[in-house]
């Protein structure tokens, strides 16, 4: 995994005035200086080692506070030390590992802070995330996927939503199976938001369901599909050579599904402008093979007459993006969050412990990953 961030600056002799008065229920704005020597604040960061806070006086309600130099905090470490235990984290790094790497360059900081220090910047990140969706603008086409991981040994579902133009994360939710009704869920709070007028996605039923529940167009990745033909066509062409009969009223014999087979492989990846009639006429070959009963092995004749079936009926969904200027046919930005900035990390653990902190993780990686390059950590502690 790479990841190119900037993290937080110590500035010393840097100072903001106070904008308000940091006690609940005081609504402050004025404030006074409370003194003029300041107090030494010993503070843990690779290159400061203290630093020098000054008190104020708010005016309104009459208690005083201290103001701390950019990038430190009432906290022990600076805002730099927690990013860039973070990084370390967010590259594979484990808590334990993090705390032994600090260490051995004399900045000793415990595994339980490390931990710490990520939900905190993972809660930055969501609250980040949140004002993306809500103030970002229109997104015509979001993508969507999902992934299992463990927690405290069993597996849960995580769905995410992104943009399919960025690959920046705009949902993320923990879901108990890929039903429709789930998926709906998910990808229904972040479209209604952003404005939302394509579904991207894999074949999975769920998603072309998700899709007409709620009223968008739906791109099928094409990617997909031909691995999935692919696949099938293999195996098909496997069963084929066991000789069953072809049944009453099929157009076809082994050696004419074989043919037709590869014809299907070729209209999936070239997509051609009359491949809807070229699959009907296929159909109208194999609408014959009757389905097996119960407990009935089903025939290569009626797999091959569903195989036509399913790309059939989805194939305006399988070339939305020949009638739109805004589409690859690709799932791959949702593609890429999983894999880069979940599965990546993921791969180097034992699992999770808490629910709460996938998506803490996972949408603190996906914000650095997406602004790689442009991701200031400092904005995570502000």
């Amino acid at each position: 995994m790479r990841i190119q961030v900037r993290l937080p600056r110590v500035e010393p002799e840097l100072y903001e005035q106070p904008r308000y008065c940091p006690y609940a229920g005081c609504d402050g704005r004025h404030f006074k200086a409370h003194g003029t020597k300041g107090e030494i604040k010993p503070v843990r960061d690779p290159h400061v080692h203290e630093v020098r806070a000054y008190r104020w006086r708010c005016l309104r309600c009459g208690r005083t506070f201290r103001v701390y130099p950019h990038g430190v905090s009432h906290d022990q470490q600076s805002n730099r030390l927690k990013g860039l235990s973070v990084l370390l984290y967010v590259l594979g790094l484990s808590y334990g590992a993090v705390e032994d790497l600090l260490s051995a360059i004399n900045i000793p900081l415990g595994k339980t802070m490390v931990y710490l220090n990520v939900q905190d910047a993972g809660m930055g990140a969501r609250q980040q995330q949140r004002q993306v969706v809500l103030g970002g603008g229109k997104r015509a086409v979001i993508g969507s996927d999902g992934a299992y991981v463990k927690v405290k040994g069993q597996e849960v579902g995580v769905q995410i939503v992104v943009d399919d133009a960025t690959g920046e994360l705009l949902g993320l939710e923990i879901i108990a199976s890929e039903s429709t009704e789930s998926i709906v869920e998910v990808v229904q709070a972040v479209a209604r938001q952003v404005e939302a007028e394509v579904l991207v996605s894999d074949d999975l039923d769920a998603y072309k369901g998700a899709a007409d529940e709620l009223h968008m167009e739906h791109q099928i990745c094409r990617s997909h599909v031909k691995r999935n033909v692919e696949a099938l066509a293999a195996e098909l062409g496997e069963q084929v050579k066991a000789g069953e009969p072809v049944p009453e009223g099929v157009a076809s014999s082994p050696e004419r599904l074989l043919e037709d087979l590869v014809l299907l492989q070729e209209v999936v990846s070239v997509r051609p402008a009359d491949g809807e009639e070229r699959l009907a006429q296929l159909y109208d070959r194999y609408k014959a093979a009757p389905q097996p009963k119960a407990g009935q092995r089903h025939t290569v004749w009626y797999r091959m007459r569903m195989l036509i079936t399913r790309l059939w009926e989805r194939w305006w969904r399988l070339t939305l993006d020949q009638r739109r200027g805004d589409l690859d046919g690709t799932n791959n930005s949702s593609e890429r969050c999983i894999g880069w900035w979940f599965k990546e990390h993921y791969r180097t653990m034992r699992g999770y412990k808490r629910t709460e902190s996938i998506r803490n993780v996972f949408t603190l990686t996906a914000h650095m990953g997406a602004r790689s390059g442009h991701c200031d950590m400092g904005t995570l502690y502000v």
